[in-house]
């Protein structure tokens, strides 16, 4: 996939998410279009404060930042002192008044036309063939607030509505009838500094571009309720609550063995062992439901039996 595709995919879910990203929650293969951005201005740095960093085990805490043999740690009070890395400290957020900029431009839309901001993370940003324009960080705020958007005291019937492609999986126009549902991916590209107009075709969702089962970290999709085992199936195994909790636990500790009163402690689980969570039900075996999360943890959880320890197993 080129760069600027997935610089705009990147930019796609940064707008979705709203606020700050910490840079290690953007998929390994948008990376490059991480770069991309930044150097377009398309998006901005957060905060980083160089006393303190956010824990990457827990995620709960912040600790002080500390030189130990010439490299920087962090002082966890609850996971202990681990070893910085900067990229995990990162966070950006979309500069929207860089994309409404960049949509008006690739939509020759007058300079003069006002932009007005009609709800919290929805605008109209001007006219196209005499239609209102509108863009929003979610489909989900314009399906919300459409009573009053498009039938209101300023009606805006055929108005196009932009938004990125939404994170699910959908086959359905919640906007049909009512308005044009252009998704920014698709009916936009990153051309020089800018953004190029490249059709006005709206149309059914039959995948979403960053689905929620999409491996982010290592096997594991971005809310961990997702593990990809290649010998097990094709298709992605899906978790529980728990059994997610249990793994996105140790896939923090980076596969440093820990007790089960540790892992289960931070899962906010009452458990003693793991297996509690993963056992499978005589009346539920051979179903592939149960049996997947099963096999997921016998083939990617190390135990050490001897000392009670747990830890994934081909960290990386």
């Amino acid at each position: 996939m080129p760069t600027n595709k997935k610089a705009l995919i990147l930019a796609g879910l940064l707008m979705t998410r709203g606020g700050y990203s910490y840079e290690r929650s953007i998929p390994k293969g948008q990376v490059s279009g991480l770069k991309l951005l930044s150097e377009l201005k398309a998006i901005v740095p957060g905060p980083l404060d160089s006393r303190y960093a956010s824990c990457s085990f827990c995620g709960l805490h912040r600790g002080p930042v500390f030189r130990c043999d010439g490299e920087m740690h962090v002082q966890c009070p609850d996971c202990g002192p681990y070893k910085v890395d900067v990229s995990e400290q990162r966070n950006w957020s979309l500069d929207i008044d860089w994309m409404i900029r960049k949509l008006r431009a690739a939509l020759n839309i007058a300079a003069h036309v006002a932009i007005q901001k009609l709800y919290e993370g929805v605008w109209q940003i001007g006219l196209y063939k005499k239609r209102a324009v509108i863009l929003a960080e979610r489909i989900e705020l314009v399906v919300a607030n459409a009573l009053n958007l498009f039938h209101g005291k300023t009606p805006r019937l055929d108005s196009w509505v932009i938004t990125p492609r939404p994170l699910s999986r959908t086959s359905l126009d919640p906007l049909l009838g009512t308005a044009t549902w252009w998704h920014l991916e698709d009916c936009f590209a990153i051309h020089g500094n800018g953004l190029r107009f490249v059709g006005e075709e709206g149309g059914v969702i039959e995948a979403s571009v960053e689905p929620r089962s999409v491996a982010v970290h290592g096997p594991f999709s971005e809310t961990f309720e997702w593990v990809h085992i290649p010998d097990w199936s094709n298709d992605p195994i899906r978790l529980t609550a728990a059994q997610a909790a249990i793994f996105e636990v140790l896939w923090r500790y980076r596969g440093q063995p820990q007790s089960a009163e540790t892992i289960m402690n931070k899962a906010h689980l009452a458990s003693d062992k793991l297996i509690d969570v993963f056992k499978i039900k005589a009346a539920n075996r051979g179903d592939p439901t149960y049996e997947g999360p099963m096999h997921a943890y016998e083939t990617l959880v190390v135990r050490n039996r001897r000392m009670g320890l747990y830890s994934l197993s081909e960290f990386q």
